[in-house]
């Protein structure tokens, strides 16, 4: 069974905080939202636009529901909230990537069930296509931490390496703390993930884990596609990356930080071969530098593959 919440409203941009990050075993920097109502600081020239999945994983009554409220429509309810099968909510983010790229995310936030029974008659389809996973675990209840081991294991083998983080909730009830920062520390390593100590009652650090999530999911999918490009042709390469600049097209020195060991002579020449051909348009500022951006048809070409 599978329910389903209405996304926000509001778009969440991620931004720097300035506060001292809570994650442990990570240098990403924590990000949150802006005020309802306050403008972007910023425009980005360069929106790309990408599709995300995200699943909680853990035991009943660890707080997975109230983590994903909190994040998703900024609320908390006290009495326990149970899931019954799986609930998907959704939410639009927006991240900067490096100094001229925003990404445009539809995030789906799963939300399974903390049975076992559950987990292991609906792991192949839930789990399928997730981008990162969020370990959740209960302060109060170290069964909840020892339990997280199966739950990973299960995740792992359908999702293959995807981020994932440890998420230790319920800080607001430090008094009745049953786990040390030891065994939590001890946990997060055997899985090589980060973690950080969240309160879905009263916010704390929820949205900075959601957001660094968000901010990981995007670095890696650059990087993939980064591995990507190294593997093509240097005329592939060129009409790929124009392609997705669309009408911003690059400079002459963006090339060169973009095509690194490749030669100044073997990039100008394919770029006179590619104008040549109707597929590219240069624009020359001054003897010596330059800007490139794809013409109609080169992006028809690679489109259809035929770059």
């Amino acid at each position: 069974m599978v329910e389903s919440e209405a996304p926000t409203e509001r778009r969440k941009t991620a931004r720097n905080t300035g506060s001292e990050h809570p994650l442990v075993g990570t240098n990403e920097t924590a990000y949150t939202r802006p005020s309802d109502g306050e403008p972007l600081r910023f425009l980005m020239p360069n929106i790309q636009r990408m599709k995300t999945k995200l699943v909680l994983l853990g035991e009943s009554g660890v707080g997975k529901t109230s983590l994903v409220r909190r994040f998703v429509m900024n609320e908390y309810e006290d009495a326990y909230l149970r899931t019954v099968g799986t609930r998907v909510s959704k939410i639009e983010l927006v991240v900067p990537h490096g100094a001229d790229v925003e990404v445009h995310m539809d995030m789906s936030i799963f939300d399974i069930m903390g049975e076992k029974g559950f987990r292991d008659l609906v792991r192949e389809t839930y789990y399928h296509g997730a981008q990162a996973l969020m370990a959740v675990c209960d302060l109060t209840r170290k069964e909840s931490l020892d339990a997280l081991a199966d739950w990973i294991s299960a995740a792992l083998e359908v999702t293959g390496d995807v981020p994932l983080y440890l998420v230790v909730n319920k800080k607001d009830l430090e008094p009745q703390r049953a786990i040390s920062e030891e065994e939590i520390r001890r946990a997060a390593e055997v899985h090589r993930a980060p973690y950080v100590l969240t309160s879905a009652r009263t916010g704390e650090f929820v949205e900075d884990v959601f957001n660094s999530l968000a901010i990981e999911m995007v670095d890696r999918a650059f990087r993939h596609e980064e591995e990507r490009m190294a593997q093509r042709s240097v005329r592939d390469k060129v009409l790929v990356l124009l392609e997705k600049r669309g009408s911003i097209g690059l400079k002459k020195n963006q090339f060169f930080d973009i095509l690194r060991g490749v030669q100044f002579d073997e990039i100008q020449a394919e770029l006179d071969r590619l104008e040549r051909e109707g597929l590219v348009t240069i624009l020359w500022y001054g003897a010596s530098d330059f800007a490139v951006t794809i013409t109609p048809r080169g992006a028809k070409a690679v489109r259809q593959g035929q770059a």
